[in-house]
């Protein structure tokens, strides 16, 4: 009987063997599980964390090259503001030198046209004077020929009553 009991304790012992061996198998797992569970949730965070940087990065390399380009336009307008500036200037002198010009040629235009019209009145004003003498020259041959016409006939109407 005592083999059966040795067999027995010996059943119990192994029984006990590997039930410890399973609780430390189940403890070793455990472990591991909550060792690769805990390594698990640390790469996500740093992956989240990675994911979260690359992503201010990304808004932060936007931002700049937003603010680049605008700057860029800035500039752009800048320059181009001072170009239409520059092609107002040249087109207001443009209009100035061609006013002046036109201004000058009207002036001299005048001047001409002012030297002819006296020009034209001294020439009429002697030639009015020449007809004018002329019609007083022609006039004043007329008196004396009408007075010599008048002195024969009353020579005659007195000639006349002498011899009758």
């Amino acid at each position: 009987m005592q083999g059966a009991d040795g067999m027995a304790s010996e059943v119990s012992a192994n029984l006990k063997t590997s039930t410890t061996d399973e609780l430390r198998l189940r403890n070793y797992r455990d472990q591991l599980q909550q060792r690769h569970e805990m390594e698990l949730k640390e790469l996500k965070s740093r992956q989240d964390d990675e994911v979260q940087r690359l992503i201010e990065n990304h808004t932060n390399q936007v931002d700049d090259l937003k603010r680049a380009y605008d700057v860029q336009i800035s500039e752009e307008a800048e320059e181009l503001e001072e170009r239409l500036h520059q092609v107002r200037m040249n087109a207001d002198e443009r209009v100035s030198a061609e006013k002046k010009a036109s201004d000058d040629e009207l002036a001299r235009l005048k001047a001409a046209h002012q030297k002819q019209l006296e020009e034209y009145k001294k020439n009429s004003e002697a030639r009015l004077d020449t007809v004018r003498r002329e019609l007083q020259a022609s006039s004043d041959a007329i008196h004396e020929k009408a007075r010599k016409s008048a002195q024969i006939e009353q020579e005659r109407a007195n000639s006349g009553r002498g011899s009758g």
